[in-house]
């Protein structure tokens, strides 16, 4: 989490850590090669090291994967890597949208933030537990559901949390609230409600959604959904108190 942290700041959110908007899609791609390495000759190889070693974030990504590969099977890894590579393709979308000074319809906003969450996060849940849930039982559509609505529901808890912090740091803001406020014509009070209840709506559909995969999950998957579960209530926890989005010491 830090790691990805580091990323958002650094490359995507804060100019006062010299984010350019118009660099942002090359940084992503220069850092995919840091969690997915790249195959090419002797010489190139010996650049592509070169550069990794040079930033501290991508040393930080780079670390961050092959911690992970020390605990996890090769497909938990790839898994991984997957959520990453689409995270990073999402942060791309949105600084297009930053630049530009775009508030995007509400539908397209939340299927980009759904990648652009912390699903990364959710998918080291059995990792840290000492378990694999397989492949196949991840990617099951209904567990993808869970796994979907559980990332996009991280992150409308961080929209509501982040205002500030994206204020302080110079960003063009460009949140759920916002987006719902420009689509219904309400303001942003009223636009804070309807997030909420979004919020809401969609932690009813992950609720029926878990209830459903418990009646016949495997073990393993159903550690995995209670995983995802409690890291929903952490996720909310941490916001409401972090230093990161109050300016305050956190508990």
């Amino acid at each position: 989490m830090a790691a990805l942290f580091a990323l958002d700041d650094y490359y995507v959110d804060d100019v006062r850590a010299g984010v350019t908007l118009d660099q942002v899609a090359r940084r992503l791609s220069v850092a995919m090669s840091a969690i997915d390495r790249p195959y090419l000759t002797d010489r190139y190889d010996r650049d592509t090291e070169r550069a990794m070693r040079a930033d501290p974030v991508l040393v930080a990504l780079r670390d961050y994967i092959d911690h992970t590969a020390r605990y996890a099977t090769p497909q938990q890894v790839a898994r991984v890597r997957h959520e990453d590579l689409a995270l990073f393709v999402a942060m791309a979308q949105e600084s297009n949208w930053h630049m530009r000074k775009e508030i995007a319809p509400v539908w397209e906003y939340l299927g980009s933030r759904q990648a652009n969450s912390f699903t990364p996060c959710l998918t080291l849940i059995d990792i840290v537990d000492g378990y694999e849930l397989s492949h196949d039982i991840y990617s099951h559509p209904p567990v993808r559901r869970a796994v979907k609505l559980a990332g996009l529901i991280t992150v409308v808890v961080n929209d509501l949390h982040s205002t500030r912090k994206e204020s302080d740091a110079g960003v063009y803001q460009f949140g759920v609230r916002e987006a719902i406020a420009a689509e219904e014509g309400c303001s942003y009070q009223e636009a804070h409600a309807l997030g909420v209840c979004l919020h809401n709506d969609l932690l009813a559909a992950f609720d029926d959604q878990r209830r459903d995969l418990m009646r016949c999950a495997t073990p393993q998957l159903a550690l995995f959904l209670n995983g995802l579960e409690a890291w929903l209530a952490g996720n909310r926890e941490w916001h409401r108190t972090s230093a990161r989005y109050h300016g305050t010491k956190s508990p």
